[in-house]
C-alpha cells in the first residue's frame, strides 16, 4: 500500500521551486517545464523522472485526506511548484491513470496527463505494488528506471 502523506519515499533527488505553475498540479503528478510548470503531456518520447513534491514544510500532504491547513492539496496557477527530479533506483509516489490494470513490476510511462501508465515504449520506473484494475486515479508507488 502506497504511502499517501509523502511523495519522496527513497532517495536524494534534485528538488527545485523555481517555476511557477500554469494549471492546477497535483503532488505526484509527472511534471515538464522550468520557469513554467504543467503536467507532463509526453507519452512516446523520453520524459524526466520531474515529479511534483508535496509542501511538507508547510504542513501540506499529498492530497486532501491529511491537510492540516485550509485549501486543496494541488497547486493553482501561478504557485511555486517544489519538483524534485528523480534518479534511477529512487522511489516515489504516483497516480495511475484510470483503466489500467497493474501488477507489481510493470513497466510504467507518462499517460501524457501527469499520471503514469502501462507501457513499454519508453518507460521510466515500474510498479511497486499491484492494484490490479484501476477505475479512478489511484496512488501507487513507483521505482525510477
Amino acid at each position: 500500500m502506497a504511502n499517501k502523506r509523502s511523495i519522496l519515499l527513497r532517495g536524494t533527488p534534485e528538488v527545485s521551486e523555481t517555476g511557477a505553475a500554469t494549471e492546477a498540479i497535483k503532488p505526484g503528478y509527472l511534471v515538464k517545464g522550468v520557469s513554467n510548470i504543467a503536467k507532463q503531456t509526453g507519452t512516446t518520447g523520453s520524459v524526466p523522472n520531474a515529479v511534483a513534491l508535496e509542501r511538507d514544510e508547510l504542513g501540506r500532504g499529498i492530497d486532501d485526506t491529511y491537510r492540516s491547513y485550509a485549501g486543496a492539496a494541488a497547486y493553482a496557477v501561478g504557485d511555486r511548484v517544489k519538483v524534485a527530479v528523480f534518479k534511477s533506483g529512487e522511489e516515489a509516489v504516483g497516480y495511475v491513470a484510470s483503466g489500467q490494470n497493474i501488477v507489481e513490476d510493470d513497466l510504467l510511462q507518462s499517460a501524457g496527463d501527469g499520471t503514469y501508465a502501462e507501457g513499454s515504449t519508453k518507460p521510466i520506473a515500474r510498479a511497486m505494488e499491484t492494484l490490479g484494475a484501476v477505475v479512478v486515479e489511484t496512488a501507487l508507488r513507483v521505482q525510477f528506471l
